[in-house]
This record gives C-alpha cells, sequence and structure tokens, in this order.
C-alpha cells in the first residue's frame, strides 16, 4: 500500500505527481491516525475492536482488547504482511496468531473492521477535502505560489503601438529621465496592481520590469506573469506555438488565432475604427509551463487595452476561476490551460470578461 498508489488512486493525482510538493496523504493519514485515537479515548469505545494506522505506513493493524465483547484472553493483533498489503490475496489466508476455534468468527470480524477503516478514511477524506482543498482561486496559482522562486511580472509598453517619428524630441521628467522610454498603459497599471495583490496576500516575492529590460535569463528564474500582448514582445514570442495566439494580420487590423481553425476570423479589432465605437475587445488568459524557459507561465493580454484589463480580472477574480472549476475548465496544477476572453464594451469602458474558448492540455 504505496503513498502514491494512494495518492493516484483515492486522490486523483497524476501517476507522476511530486510527493514531496503534495503530501496529501501523509496529511490525511495523519488526521485519520488522530481521529483513530480520539475515538478510542472515549471510554464506550475503549473496549471495541481497535484499528491502528502506525507512522509511517498504509497497513491497518486489528486488536482486539482484552475483556472486550470479544472475551479474547489476551489482546490479539492481526497484522496483514506486505505480501498481502501489496497484493489481492485472500483474506482468509492471512496468518495471524488468533486463538483456535474463533477463526471464522474473527475473519468475520476481520472484514467487518475493514469495511469500518474503509467508511473512516472515506469519511476523513471527504472531511478533507471540504476543509483544505484548494478555492479555484488557490488551484489555478498553485504552481506559482508554490515555486520556490521569486516571480517575475512582466509588462509591455505602448511605445510598440506608436508611429511617432524616432527624430521626435524626447520629453524629460524633473529628474531628467525621458518620459516615453517605459510607458505603462493605465490598463497594464491596474493588471499589475491585480497580480501584485495575488503576490503580496500571499507573501510571494515578485518585481515587476518593463519588457526592454527582461532578458531571457531573467525569465528562466522563476514564473513568469506577462502583462499586454503586442506591446509586450515576450508575451509575442512565448505564446507563438500555443493553439491560440495574437498575430497582426494587417496593418490596421489585431486578431487572436487559432492554429486549429486558422481561417476563423472573429476575433479581432480592427484599429482604424474609432475607439469609443468598439463593441467587442477580446484577449487571452493562461497558463503553462514553457519549455523554452522551463518555468511556469501566466499571461493577461489583450488585443486592446480592455481585453488586457478583463483578462486580468479573469485570473485575480474568484469569482470567474470558480465559474472555470465548476464547467470543469480550471486546469490541475500540472495541466496547461489557455482561454480567449470577450469583453463587450460600450463608450471605451469594458464590461465583464466570458469565456469565448478553452484549450487544456
Amino acid at each position: 500500500m504505496k503513498e502514491r498508489t494512494i495518492g493516484v488512486e483515492a486522490f486523483g493525482r497524476s501517476p507522476e505527481y511530486d510527493l514531496n510538493d503534495d503530501p496529501i496523504v501523509r496529511v490525511t493519514a495523519g488526521e485519520v491516525r488522530k481521529r483513530l485515537a480520539q475515538y478510542y479515548y472515549e471510554v464506550d469505545q475503549q473496549a471495541e475492536l481497535r484499528i491502528e494506522l502506525h507512522s509511517g505506513s498504509y497497513v491497518p493493524d486489528f486488536k482486539y482488547i482484552r475483556g472486550s465483547a470479544f472475551d479474547s484472553p489476551e489482546v490479539l493483533t492481526v497484522t496483514l504482511p506486505p505480501a498481502v498489503a501489496e497484493s489481492e490475496s485472500n483474506p482468509a489466508s492471512i496468518p495471524t496468531d488468533r486463538p483456535a476455534g474463533l477463526g471464522h468468527r474473527n475473519v468475520i470480524l476481520w472484514l467487518s473492521a475493514c469495511v469500518l477503516l474503509a467508511l473512516l478514511l472515506s469519511t476523513t477524506v471527504g472531511i478533507y477535502l471540504w476543509i483544505r482543498v484548494d478555492s479555484a482561486f488557490e488551484q489555478f496559482w498553485e504552481p506559482v505560489l508554490n515555486s520556490p522562486n521569486s516571480v517575475l511580472i512582466c509588462v509591455g509598453s505602448p511605445t510598440l503601438m506608436s508611429n511617432a517619428p524616432s527624430t521626435s524630441v524626447v520629453a524629460l521628467s524633473v529628474g531628467g529621465h525621458a518620459l516615453s522610454s517605459n510607458p505603462v498603459a493605465m490598463a497594464d497599471a491596474l493588471a499589475i496592481a491585480r497580480f501584485q495583490q495575488v503576490m503580496l496576500s500571499h507573501s510571494k516575492q515578485n518585481n515587476i520590469q518593463s519588457y526592454t529590460d527582461v532578458t531571457f535569463s531573467d525569465l528562466q528564474k522563476g514564473p513568469v506573469i506577462l502583462i499586454s500582448a503586442f506591446d509586450n514582445p515576450w508575451t509575442m514570442r512565448l505564446t507563438d506555438s500555443l493553439r491560440y495566439h495574437f498575430v497582426r494580420t494587417a496593418l490596421d487590423n489585431y486578431e487572436i488565432e487559432d492554429h486549429f481553425d486558422p481561417m476563423h476570423r472573429r476575433w479581432a479589432i480592427y484599429t482604424l475604427t474609432p475607439f469609443t465605437h468598439i463593441s467587442h475587445d477580446y484577449g487571452l488568459v493562461a497558463r503553462f509551463h514553457d519549455p523554452s524557459t522551463g518555468q511556469v507561465i501566466v499571461m493577461a493580454a489583450g488585443i486592446g487595452e480592455n481585453g488586457t484589463l478583463e483578462a486580468s480580472e479573469m485570473l485575480t477574480d474568484q469569482k470567474y476561476l470558480g465559474e472555470l472549476r465548476t464547467e470543469h475548465m480550471l486546469p490541475r496544477h500540472y495541466q496547461n490551460m489557455e482561454a480567449v476572453i470577450d469583453t463587450e464594451t460600450i463608450d471605451g469602458k469594458p464590461g465583464p470578461p466570458h469565456i469565448l474558448a478553452v484549450h487544456t492540455w
């Protein structure tokens, strides 16, 4: 009866899951031991068949206590040998030191005890899952928050979208810093604030950098949160191979393309349309393990600023993540996920985000 087997069969973990990062079996076994001790502490239960789950083992022992209803002359211990624990041996063949004449009765009692243990374990697991199972919010952010390394928040710069001539005079701040060197759009600033709130609420160290200051080596040091799309080259580069990704199909046409259906053209914005007349903006949210950096990447990016704003809300609001889990769209810690979102805009102001398509792998 191995820890990994229980994790896979009882808790639905992947066969390759890390036992050190996810000690759910050990924690639950400890809870079972505690509840057994509490149960037998009561006077009324002290004379009953005793079930023990020793520390470091997942194989139960059964003891008949002297003077109990079983009227056994001494404490009788029934221990499942390793061969039985690892196979589907016949319970009747389990060697014990039971007194002669009690074999049939004790086999029945042993089977009853197994049923009792199974019920106790399932009840404990149910309580554990009810109390401890991570919320949808925790489930999504687990790979990022559990990383021992600092989180890098990489934000784009709207200067990439600017058509100002390179010879334009650069305005300076009072301190002499070029005002246009690393500007941040208001929507991106709000997205940064939302992600930082997540990090700070979990005491997770993080740092914010413009894409211009981020190197590929920086992306390899820990989890990364990418904000914005067309004005963040790292977003474009790291998501280009994903099913849903951003493309610029013409000088004034920006869209989200589906690799599985490249002729799909409904998720697009024509930028010559006046900003206040654009009725929808689209974005991508994602969490994936990037093979090139070896790190977990979280992305909140839109075609326009409203798409980025609502993408960040989708990933930082328990309400929306809860809806994803209800629809069985929320990835487990070992899975990757990306989703296309839509936000209806009125006079340039975005409405709540809506999921249009989801892909997990």
